[in-house]
């Protein structure tokens, strides 16, 4: 692997933004994410260049936190947009437990502007990112969403916004799921099947929420592990 310093002056074209110390942090804290970051320098590299404004760096940032706390555990391996070096849209991560069991993770960052004080409005807000973020997940294979929000939401209200999906999945309510990008409510309840938990990480704590109608149930094993991660 390159010297840490080589790798950071690569990967940031010798700029610093706000991203930059806590990067190097990471790298300095885990010898398997500066493995992760060398193997994947090109890919950061590209994205570090590309970001257009301080939201798409705290998006970035969300999703190599997550690379970071994931490699954390020495069973889990890791692949950055296996799907998208395939031209498909899917997950950020493709990841191996124990080298047998594989599992898909979509980061997705929720900022805090998004989510307003009236319960109703961050229903609809939470229900939307809920609604295109499912239509991500890949068949034949656990999913796991990593969502990350600026602003604390319970559990409750996670819990409430996937099962109000899932209601109206189960009323058919068809005009509704054309509007969020599905053929039918048949294809989007199809696809809520594919989801397998909720990673939700927020300032205060984290909580793993498990889909009982997942098609592809994350093992018990799987979900102890994701529940050792820092946070939970």
């Amino acid at each position: 692997m390159p010297p840490l310093e080589d790798l950071l002056d690569y990967l940031f074209d010798g700029r610093k933004p706000a991203l930059y110390d806590e990067f190097e942090g990471w790298l300095r804290a885990s010898r398997r994410f500066k493995a992760f970051a060398t193997a994947y320098r090109g890919k950061i590299h590209s994205k570090l260049r590309n970001v257009r404004d301080e939201g798409g760096l705290h998006d970035l940032r969300a999703e190599l936190a997550a690379a970071f706390l994931l490699l954390g555990e020495e069973r889990f391996s890791l692949e950055y947009e296996r799907y998208a070096a395939l031209k498909q849209r899917g997950p950020d991560f493709t990841v191996t437990f124990k080298t047998h069991t594989p599992f898909s993770v979509e980061v997705r960052r929720l900022r805090g502007v998004d989510l307003d004080d009236d319960a109703d409005a961050r229903a609809i807000k939470l229900t939307a990112v809920l609604g295109d973020k499912i239509g991500q997940m890949p068949p034949s294979t656990i999913n796991l969403l990593w969502l990350v929000v600026e602003r604390n939401i319970t559990e409750a209200e996670l819990n409430g916004a996937l099962m109000a999906l899932l209601q109206r999945a189960q009323a058919k309510d068809e005009a509704f799921f054309v509007r969020h990008g599905y053929k039918t409510a048949a294809e989007f309840h199809r696809q809520y099947r594919q989801l397998s938990g909720v990673a939700l990480r927020q300032a205060d704590a984290a909580v793993l929420w498990l889909n009982t109608l997942a098609r592809h149930p994350m093992p018990p094993e799987l979900t102890n592990a994701i529940r050792r991660l820092p946070g939970f």
